[in-house]
């Protein structure tokens, strides 16, 4: 998805990929395998200077958050990377590493932070706030004026209705109508919304 929205904007080269090995990301062959990430440095004096990431989240956004500071820290940045086919409002603040999706569409007030996925079909309505390494997936609706911090995920189809916080780290199920405020790392799921058995215990960072 990462590599059709960069090939849609245009204006960028790509010089090829990094993975832990050959073959074990989901990148178009046309495109050169570089080696892993180790060789990031060394692109980065050859002039690279922007990067893109691919990595996705199932629920854990830790590895995709851990991911971008590192090679943040090397010195690349990330561009937000739009689709044309993303309908984004001129006031919306859309964040560095931001990845909005084809027919995504987000509202007027709304801001978006760091390594935001707003994946496939998603809305973020007006004034919704989402925090740094959030992955709202296809077709979640936030209504308006939602809050969901650091590392939080909301699943496919998943409704949050309006003035809603959805905590740090937390997990809105696939398909979830949340009604009320979801407490830090919890997992809600169900209409309407409530905490499963399992909980995410994790530490913060």
């Amino acid at each position: 998805m990462v590599t059709d929205i960069v090939e849609a904007l245009g204006g960028f080269l790509v010089v090829g990929y990094t993975a832990p090995a050959a073959g074990t990301a989901t990148i178009p062959r046309r495109y050169k395998y570089l080696g892993d990430d180790s060789v990031l440095p060394a692109l980065l004096k050859q002039g690279v200077k922007l990067a893109a990431l691919g990595l996705g989240g199932k629920g854990d956004n830790r590895p995709r958050c851990e991911l971008y500071l590192r090679i943040h820290t090397i010195g690349l940045e990330f561009p937000p990377l739009k689709h044309p086919a993303a309908v984004v409002a001129p006031d919306a603040v859309i964040d560095k590493g931001c990845v909005i999706a084809p027919a995504a569409v987000v509202n007027t007030g709304a801001g978006v932070g760091i390594n935001v996925i707003i994946n496939t079909g998603a809305v973020v309505e007006h004034n919704c706030v989402i925090g740094d390494h959030v992955h709202v997936a296809p077709r979640a609706v936030l209504c308006g004026e939602v809050k969901v911090s650091r590392l939080a995920h909301v699943g496919a189809g998943a409704v949050v209705i309006q003035g809603v916080t959805v905590g740090e780290g937390a997990v809105v199920g696939a398909g979830a109508v949340v009604l009320g405020d979801v407490e830090p790392w919890t997992v809600v799921v169900g209409n309407p919304a409530k905490a499963s058995r399992r909980s995410i215990h994790l530490s913060r960072y």
